[in-house]
């Protein structure tokens, strides 16, 4: 049982039974890249070495519960929660399980002090792609890490066999047969965000078990989401206003042409010099063309997001998309030399205006290659139904950059930017969003960052 979170911010945890936590630390709950790391953490427990948890923040609580089991910790295990839980008075052993990712910069240097005592035993949550902790207290969890990645990035196989292991030990508990899942089933699952991680496909399946006749699958009709997105997440802010929307459009527009119009203006103040040097009139005339080009193609672009009709939703077949985006960006990529890597099969399929499809993915491919560095890859996966993943490494971009690039942004914070959005992700995230489309963020440890495309799938035939 779980006891209260105590004046120094402190909740005893109730370790797992050894049958539960062997289960947790294997396949199909965490992936076999995973097992190093366990094997590693079991071991570490011995030394009190601490352990870094890099998973999800709804996962971590399960993680540290199976590992104090599995590496036979003696003593309790303690979940310190909040921004500045007290250190005084750890308990001489057990476990210690806290996520830094939410520690107060203070707490955090007191916690790398703590370390050197060598007790109890840390295990210390760091979601991915949050910031690290500071330099002494990461120094200190650099010697064994637990890598679980966030569920939805995990791949459609993996999912699948996640939510066959969860239903199995659910019906087992309720003395029935496990129901199968069906194909829509797991396409719906594989697309689907997962705010609230592993924790939350429980809870998801746990309702379709209770909902599907007994003898049946699991049907697409049986998955309910929103609540539980609701409750993992806070509410998303409510659309700006159309005069908003257009005050944002046209800012990023005029920051677009900002930077064209400075080379032209600088090339004809420099023009009565330039008529006697040859060289630098040449190389002159050459930028002002490159910028006119731009701002040709800049005003094409956006005159062709106004002309998109109303849409009109039907099956899409995703590949020859991606196929025809990839070549007429291709030109570009090899000028930088940045490589594209496929992955998945041809078979990924939505129901949406493929006219707004093409259009928004092609703005978000042009918007990813202004981000990435030369030679690097772009790893492009449209394997899932409704879901095109789009994996780059951006070069000096943080975390936040990447967020405005791709999120809803208060104007006030971007405005007066000089670094405003470019127009394209801003093109790209309008044109999914009058289809029934939507962008999602998934930053990862290490500065890798994977943009999901969401598109709608066909409605499940018969429930």
């Amino acid at each position: 049982m779980l006891a209260r979170v105590d004046a120094r911010g402190r909740v005893a945890l109730s370790p797992l039974g050894a049958e539960r936590a062997e289960a947790l630390l294997a396949p199909p709950w965490i992936p076999a890249a995973a097992l190093d790391g366990v094997r590693l953490a079991r071991e570490a427990a011995r030394l009190s070495v601490p352990v870094c948890l890099r998973a999800p923040a709804p996962l971590q609580p399960l993680l540290a519960r199976a590992l104090h089991t599995a590496a036979g910790a003696r003593g309790p295990l303690v979940a310190l929660v909040g921004r500045r839980p007290s250190l005084a008075d750890l308990p001489a052993e057990g476990t210690v399980y806290l996520d830094t990712s939410r520690l107060a910069p203070e707490t955090a240097l007191a916690l790398a002090a703590a370390c050197d005592d060598g007790a109890p035993w840390l295990l210390a949550g760091l979601e991915p792609g949050a910031a690290p902790p500071p330099p002494t207290l990461a120094a200190r969890l650099a010697a064994v890490a637990l890598e679980v990645p966030p569920l939805a990035r995990r791949g459609a196989d993996d999912i699948a066999a996640l939510a066959a292991a969860i239903l199995d030990r659910l019906a087992r508990r309720a003395g029935r047969a496990a129901p199968a899942l069906a194909p829509a089933a797991a396409e719906r699952l594989a697309a689907h965000g997962w705010p609230g991680d592993v924790p939350e496909l429980e809870t998801v399946l746990a309702r379709a078990l209770l909902v599907a006749p007994e003898g049946e699958p699991i049907a697409a009709g049986h998955l309910v989401f929103p609540s539980l997105r609701a409750a993992a997440a806070p509410s998303p802010p409510a659309p700006p206003a159309p005069a908003t929307q257009l005050e944002a459009l046209l800012a990023e527009l005029a920051h677009e042409l900002r930077n064209p119009l400075v080379t032209i203006k600088t090339f004809a103040e420099h023009l009565p010099a330039l008529l006697e040097d040859a060289e630098l009139r040449t190389r002159f005339a050459a930028l002002t063309r490159e910028a006119i080009e731009r701002m040709d193609g800049l005003l094409e672009n956006v005159l062709a997001f106004a002309r998109l009709d109303r849409p009109t939703p039907g099956p899409v077949d995703l590949e020859p998309i991606l196929e025809e985006v990839l070549t007429e960006i291709a030109p570009e990529l090899e000028r930088r030399a940045v490589r594209v890597r496929r992955s998945g099969t041809a078979s990924a399929r939505c129901t949406s205006d493929p006219a707004h499809v093409a259009y928004a993915l092609r703005n978000l491919f042009a918007g990813v290659a202004r981000e990435v560095p030369p030679r690097e890859e772009i790893a492009c996966d449209a394997s899932t139904n409704g879901v095109v993943r789009v994996r780059f490494r951006a070069g000096g971009a943080d975390l936040g950059r990447l967020r405005r690039l791709l999120g809803a942004t208060p104007l006030g914070e971007t405005l007066a930017d000089p670094t405003l959005l470019p127009l394209a992700f801003t093109l790209a995230r309008a044109a999914l969003a009058r289809t029934g489309g939507a962008l999602e963020l998934v930053p990862e440890v290490g500065g890798a960052t994977t943009v999901v495309v969401r598109l709608p799938l066909a409605e499940p035939r018969g429930g």
